[in-house]
């Protein structure tokens, strides 16, 4: 009996590590690579769903007086979560019923619109004299609506990984590097989207009512991020950076200090190196990782040299910095974050930067608080799993603000009202009777 009972003591133990540890949302046994699935995150979301429904249909006052001890341990999500598929799944459940509302759907209808040329004013245009100016504002005639492009995979499912997206770096699968070839091929494959495909899924749901549920969403960020690359691009109004995010700068819609706040926590910049190891955004093993592997191929397998440059290709830079384990220290040395390894989202600055641009452009009102949490949700919607390459909900927070000329404080202010809305919920639910 005492044996038996250490054994199964070790197997308990085990699992805990293995498949159900409180910092991270993956496992190790999910079916595909081990600790790249969403199989352990889509099984909470649907309880936390089931947690919400519960919270706001039943009788608060029935709530248990007491939860589970390990559920007032809470050092995850602003200290509001017990564990970080906790957080995850709730925060993923609060947005999008948060955001299933008759404005949320009118909002991202006025985006879409503003942003294929639908409703750009001339008279405008030539009022604001922007540095580039598309030959014909309708971007659907683009060839660049019809080519996939380097987003192409965001939000697609991969089989390898269980996941979504181009590539996930694990514990069990360290080595992520394939060149520059192998990205170009992978995003120009079948599966891979194109502008077109994802602005008419995204249009189809959007006419199918009048709100903007969980599915709309997700598609609404899939084609936020596939189609920028066609509003940003030679042909229509010109670089995210170079261009749109330099007219926001000319007429003081955006601040430069705000965005270089969110360039210099990306990494191997000094602001985030300053941070110290358990806090900073640069990852520890995946440059070390990278390193090792391409010096593997070149030194002791003797790749050709054409080989080899096309894994140090600098296109492919960023696929260093993923890291294997998602979580860092937070600012205030108090409990633990999602981490992205990529810093605050540049992506998500552009992204809202390129809609702000087209409703400007459009006449329309510049993008509201309302507006930019409308771009949170779907942006949010789509990285919120699994995947290697994807940004935390408040990395997407503090780049949609800064991109729609707001702060970084506010972008933490939105973050940390959801964190305390969705463990209200979440716990509530879980614990009501």
């Amino acid at each position: 009996m005492k044996y038996a009972a250490y054994l199964a003591g070790l197997a308990y133990v085990y699992d805990k590590a293995a498949n159900k540890f409180f910092l991270s949302t993956t496992s190790l046994h999910d079916g595909k690579g081990g600790f790249t699935s969403d199989e352990r995150l889509n099984k909470a979301k649907k309880e936390a769903q089931g947690y919400y429904q519960r919270y706001h249909g039943g009788n608060q006052d029935g709530q248990k007086s007491t939860g589970r001890l390990l559920d007032s341990l809470r050092f995850c999500g602003d200290n509001r979560f017990a564990s970080m598929v906790d957080y995850r799944a709730a925060t993923n459940v609060h947005l999008a019923n948060l955001l299933d509302t008759k404005e949320a759907h009118e909002s991202m209808h006025t985006n879409i619109k503003c942003l294929k040329g639908e409703l750009a004013n001339k008279e405008v245009v030539e009022k604001l004299k922007p540095e580039k100016v598309p030959l014909d504002f309708d971007l659907t005639k683009t060839a660049a609506y019809e080519k996939k492009n380097k987003y192409s995979l965001t939000g697609v499912p991969n089989d390898e990984t269980g996941s979504t997206g181009y590539t996930s770096r694990s514990v069990t699968t360290p080595f992520v590097e394939k060149g520059l070839k192998h990205f170009l091929e992978a995003t120009q494959s079948e599966r891979a989207l194109t502008p077109r495909q994802c602005m008419e899924s995204l249009e189809d749901l959007l006419r199918k009512d009048g709100k903007f549920n969980a599915e709309a969403q997700f598609a609404a960020g899939q084609a936020l991020l596939i189609f920028r690359q066609v509003y940003a691009g030679p042909d229509s109004w010109g670089d995210a950076e170079g261009v749109v995010l330099a007219d926001h700068f000319a007429r003081g819609r955006v601040t430069q200090a705000e965005t270089d706040r969110i360039e210099f926590s990306r990494p191997f910049f000094k602001d985030d190196l300053d941070k110290g190891i358990f806090k900073r955004n640069t990852s520890v093993a995946g440059p070390l990782l990278n390193s090792a592997y391409i010096y593997m191929q070149e030194k002791v397998f003797k790749r050709d040299p054409e080989t080899i440059a096309d894994l140090k290709h600098k296109a492919m830079a960023d696929l260093q910095n993923l890291p294997i384990s998602h979580v860092k220290v937070n600012e205030n040395g108090t409990g633990f974050e999602d981490c992205s390894g990529l810093g605050d989202s540049f992506t998500a600055l552009n992204a809202t930067s390129c809609v702000n641009h087209a409703r400007i452009m459009s006449g329309e009102k510049p993008l509201s608080k309302d507006d930019v949490a409308v771009l949170i949700g779907s942006l949010n919607a789509v990285y919120d799993n699994a995947s290697g390459i994807r940004h935390t909900l408040r990395e997407i927070a503090r780049g949609c603000f800064v991109g729609a000329g707001f702060t970084i404080e506010d972008g933490d202010e939105f973050y940390k009202q959801v964190c305390k809305n969705a463990a209200e919920e979440f716990y509530g639910g879980k614990h009501m009777s």
